[in-house]
């Protein structure tokens, strides 16, 4: 018997589908039963937001947020829903789907979008007669990647953008997405039902007001207490409707806040960021908490199942309503950034209602009824035994089946033959890793903190403080990309552009993206080399050709060409083609043009 199809049997055994019918709730009889008209559905995403930041589940450092926790007393809650990444694109991706993302195929925020050939809970609606509207605060949900799909409106307008430098580079506060959302929301007729999905990243770092590491989780709850507020006109504004509403709240992932060494989130597929709050509330749903499993992927067949609507085939999520997981169930989680960010080994696991495995370069298994920190491995020197090698089967079946991250790659355009050799002959593709390969995240700690405290100091300008913290991140771990792109970042900032390109050239001669290309672009000019700013011009377009950065080079080659008429034609198109990701930037190149050229303002 070969081992794919031991592995396949195996897996099956163990309960490899994530769920198992147990009973039937009466709450969800008399939910269904209850709703005589459509109701309007809301559902409200809270990025970046720990379980034990929300006051309704009872913590003692939770921030302060009388209006969610009013909804939240008001339906079912959750006390045991499981991200399935700790990264947004893919989080919301399996909100949307009920797949896992090995199954929906957006693995990575940039790196990949939403296929076309996806069924969403938007498309759904939309066939029943709802009004949708999508309202999202980053660029990392922006349209084109993917989850648009079925959205009569999807504002992704981020004009509030914060500093250049921050992860997501733009993004909008929970006030300006909510002014956005009941915009919408006054615009639609009382008897018109509507889906309404409003998205806060204010809690993502870096967060406001945050200056130095001292607490922050201070500024972190500060920014949660902001969303609150927000929340709090948007739910007045759906009673002032006047129609029965079915509410979902529920966080992306959460933060790592140093638990594990973790300051943000991402690294790792610990509890502090995968462990997250969810509750729902809908006409004629009691109050309650539950504690058996669910995860994102339970979001779409649970609102279908209230709307009488049978769930489509192909997800992995079930109706949480008229059904529960049984005690051996488990769902499934994974994080790509580790291996996309800073090439070291992905983690995917499994989490089950008492226990959790990591499969990585050394695994994990923990008891959490024992151990809900997350304390003590119970792998020993990575021999995995007993019920941790179970699981280890039944993951490996899974990977098996739907593909493991690093197995999945981004889609990319035709190369440009002669381009490409261009580069290579200046040094800037080779192909090769950047040699660290399946280092274990666990022992690159140091590595992301060091990445996450030079974020947080380009965040308020202070680029030198940023560069000296990636310098001595660099020394340890010379290969890691992220770092590299950032130093280059900063230390074109200071006007260190020999520097700078020395560490684009080290990114792009292993690992390009059309971000590092275009980078390398820029410092090409600014060095006074036009020929080969134009050489990966083209090798950025082939690697993202909707790409509005692109625009921003040509622009900035015309006014080295003596064009500023043609340098604000490029820069206008930049503006309207990809405003979400280069927006700053532009605006800043075409106030100085329109103040150093007459009547050049439209």
């Amino acid at each position: 018997m070969s081992r794919f199809v031991r592995v396949t049997l195996l897996a099956g055994l163990l309960g490899l589908v994530s769920c198992q019918p147990v009973e039937t709730p009466e709450s969800a009889v008399v939910a269904s039963a209850s709703v005589s008209i459509k109701p309007d559905i809301v559902l409200v995403t809270l990025d970046t937001t720990r379980r034990d930041a929300i006051g309704c589940y009872g913590q003692a450092n939770a921030a302060k947020t009388p209006n969610l926790d009013a909804l939240c007393r008001e339906g079912q809650r959750f006390d045991q829903a499981i991200a399935s990444a700790p990264v947004t694109l893919p989080a919301h991706a399996s909100i949307m789907t009920g797949q896992y993302p090995a199954r929906h195929g957006a693995r990575y925020n940039g790196n990949f979008r939403l296929a076309d050939e996806a069924s969403t809970l938007a498309e759904r609606l939309t066939e029943q007669g709802y009004r949708t509207g999508a309202f999202v605060s980053a660029f990392v949900l922006e349209h084109r990647f993917g989850l648009k799909q079925g959205f009569a409106v999807y504002d992704d307008n981020f004009d509030q953008a914060s500093s250049g430098f921050a992860l997501t580079g733009s993004e909008r506060n929970a006030t300006g997405t909510t002014d956005a959302a009941l915009t919408f929301v006054g615009q639609i007729a009382a008897d018109q039902p509507m889906a309404l999905w409003v998205h806060y990243f204010d809690a993502h770092a870096p967060y406001q007001g945050q200056v130095d590491a001292d607490d922050p989780g201070l500024a972190y709850r500060a920014e949660i207490e902001s969303m609150d507020a927000a929340f709090g006109r948007l739910r007045a504004a759906m009673t002032q409707r006047g129609r029965p509403v079915i509410w979902w709240v529920l966080a992306d992932h959460g933060e790592g806040l140093g638990d594990h060494g973790e300051r943000t989130h991402g690294l790792f597929v610990y509890d502090s960021t995968v462990h997250i709050p969810m509750w729902l509330s809908a006409p004629g749903l009691g109050a309650g908490q539950r504690d058996d499993l669910a995860a994102q992927v339970d979001v779409l067949p649970t609102t279908l199942g209230l709307l009488g609507l049978a769930a489509p085939d192909g997800i992995d999520g079930i109706d949480l309503l008229a059904t529960k997981r049984d005690a051996n169930a488990r769902v499934f989680v994974e994080t790509a950034l580790p291996y996309f960010d800073f090439g070291i080994a992905p983690l995917h696991a499994m989490r089950g209602r008492a226990h959790k495995y990591i499969a990585a370069p050394k695994p994990e298994f923990f008891d959490l009824t024992a151990d809900a920190a997350e304390a003590t491995n119970l792998v020993e020197g990575n021999e995995l035994t007993g019920l941790a090698a179970e699981w280890s089967v039944a993951l490996d079946g899974y990977l098996l089946e739907y593909g493991s991250i690093d197995q999945a790659s981004p889609t990319a355009a035709n190369a440009d033959a002669a381009a490409s050799e261009r580069l290579r002959s200046l040094g800037y593709l080779s192909g090769s890793d950047m040699g660290l390969g399946q280092l274990d995240p666990k022992d690159a700690v140091a590595l992301v903190d060091g990445h996450s405290r030079a974020v947080e100091f380009a965040g308020t300008q202070r680029y030198n403080e940023g560069i000296d913290e990636l310098d001595r991140v660099l020394i340890a771990y010379p290969g890691a990309r992220a770092a590299l792109y950032l130093r280059a970042r900063l230390l074109a900032a200071t006007g260190q552009y020999v520097a700078a390109e020395a560490d684009a050239k080290a990114i792009n001669a292993r690992h390009p993206d059309a971000d590092s290309v275009l980078l390398a672009a820029q410092l090409a000019l600014l060095l006074r080399r036009p020929d080969d700013a134009r050489a990966l011009l083209t090798e950025a377009t082939r690697l993202d050709p909707d790409h509005g950065g692109a625009l921003v080079v040509l622009g900035d080659l015309a006014l080295q060409d003596g064009q500023p008429k043609q340098a604000q034609a490029y820069f206008r198109q930049a503006l309207d083609k990809d405003g979400g990701r280069i927006g700053r930037q532009v605006r800043a190149r075409l106030q100085r043009l329109e103040q150093s050229v007459p009547g050049s303002s439209r």
